[in-house]
C-alpha cells in the first residue's frame, strides 16, 4: 500500500463518519472498508458501557451463517473482550495471535474463519470500544496495515463519543420539553383559567378582582421557582459527563419475538411458540430491525442486551 493509498483510504473512512447520520450505519460502513482494505472476509464492532465493565455488539459486517444464524453466540464474554477490558491490549494486533474463541469448536457454517485481528478503540485513556476482523487463515499484518487500524481506531473512537455526547444532551431536551408540558397543564393552564373565571364576570366587584389579584401573584411565584430551579438543573447537567442511551422502542410483543430470536428459534419455531402466523413473525423481526436500527437480527438482540431489556 503506497502513501497516496493509506492517506485516500483514511479519507474515505473519515468521510463516513462525518456524513452518516446515525453512528450504527458509519461503523458498519467504515467496518466495510476496512474489511476492504486489508482483503479479509468479516469482522464487527464491540463498544464499551459507560462503566467501561461490559461491551455490546455495535456493528457487523459479511457475518458468517454459523453467527448470522445464532446471535446468541455473539453475546456475551470472549477471551479478546476479557483482554480488553483487563487492559491488556493497547494498540492494534495480529491476527496470527488471536484465534476467535466463538467459532473454534463450531463445525459448520463458519465459512473457514477462525483468525482474527483485534484493534483496541481508545480515546484520552477510555475505553471506547473493540474491533474483530477475521480471516481463514494467520496472517501477519505488515507495519503500515497495522498503522492504518490504529488511525482508523482513533477517527471511529471520536465519533462514538460526539454521539454519545450528542445522545445525552437530546435525551436530555426531550426530558426537559416533557416537564415543561407537564408544568403547564397541571400548573400554568388552571391558574390562568381561575383567574380569567374570575375576571370575565359583568358583575365583578372588588372581592373578585382583588381574588384574581392573589391568584395571578401565585402564578408568578411558582413560575418564578420554576425559572430558578431550571436553572440550576441546567448548572448541574453542564457539570455531569454521564452517557445516556434512547428508551427501548420495541413493543411487549416485539421484545417477547426478540427473546426468542435470542434462543436461536426461527421465524417458523418463533410463529408457533407465540400462537401466531410466521409472515406475522417476519413482520415483527421487520418492525424491531427498524427500530433498532440493526442490519441483523444478531445486531438487534445485542443492541437490547446493552440497554439491559434482554437477560444475558
Amino acid at each position: 500500500m503506497n502513501d497516496k493509498d493509506y492517506f485516500s483510504h483514511l479519507y474515505e473512512i473519515a468521510s463516513h463518519l462525518n456524513k452518516e447520520f446515525s453512528l450504527h450505519s458509519a461503523l458498519r460502513k467504515s467496518l466495510e472498508k476496512t474489511v476492504e482494505i486489508l482483503d479479509i472476509e468479516t469482522g464487527w464492532f464491540w463498544l464499551t458501557e459507560p462503566d467501561n465493565k461490559s461491551v455490546y455488539l455495535a456493528a457487523s459486517y459479511n457475518l458468517p451463517p454459523a453467527l448470522s444464524n445464532h446471535p446468541e453466540r455473539l453475546s456475551g464474554w470472549c477471551y479478546c473482550i476479557k483482554q480488553y477490558l483487563a487492559d491488556d491490549i493497547d494498540q492494534a494486533m495480529n491476527i496470527s495471535e488471536i484465534t476467535c474463541s466463538r467459532l473454534k469448536d463450531i463445525s459448520t457454517g463458519t465459512k473457514g474463519l477462525k483468525f482474527h485481528a483485534i484493534i483496541p478503540i481508545i480515546i484520552n485513556r477510555q475505553k471506547v470500544g473493540l474491533m474483530n476482523l477475521l480471516s481463514k487463515e494467520t496472517r501477519e499484518l505488515n507495519e503500515k496495515e497495522l498503522a492504518i487500524l490504529n488511525t482508523i481506531s482513533e477517527l471511529i473512537g471520536t465519533a462514538i463519543q460526539r454521539t454519545r455526547l450528542q445522545q445525552s444532551y437530546n435525551s436530555k431536551d426531550i426530558e426537559s420539553d416533557k416537564i415543561v408540558h407537564r408544568v403547564l397543564e397541571q400548573v400554568f393552564n388552571p391558574n390562568i383559567e381561575a383567574i380569567i373565571s374570575c375576571l370575565d364576570n359583568p358583575n365583578i366587584n372588588k372581592n373578585k378582582i382583588k381574588e384574581a389579584l392573589n391568584k395571578a401573584k401565585e402564578l408568578q411565584k411558582q413560575l418564578t421557582m420554576l425559572s430558578k430551579e431550571t436553572r440550576e438543573q441546567k448548572r448541574t447537567e453542564i457539570n455531569t459527563k454521564e452517557l445516556l442511551y434512547p428508551e427501548l422502542p420495541l413493543t411487549k410483543r416485539e421484545l417477547e419475538v426478540l427473546t426468542l430470536i435470542k434462543k436461536g428459534l426461527t421465524n417458523g419455531q418463533i410463529g408457533k411458540q407465540l400462537f401466531i402466523a410466521e409472515r406475522t413473525v417476519k413482520f415483527h423481526v421487520t418492525a424491531i430491525l427498524s427500530k433498532l436500527n440493526a442490519n441483523t437480527r444478531t445486531e438487534a438482540v445485542d443492541i437490547c442486551l446493552k440497554r439491559g431489556f434482554l437477560n444475558t
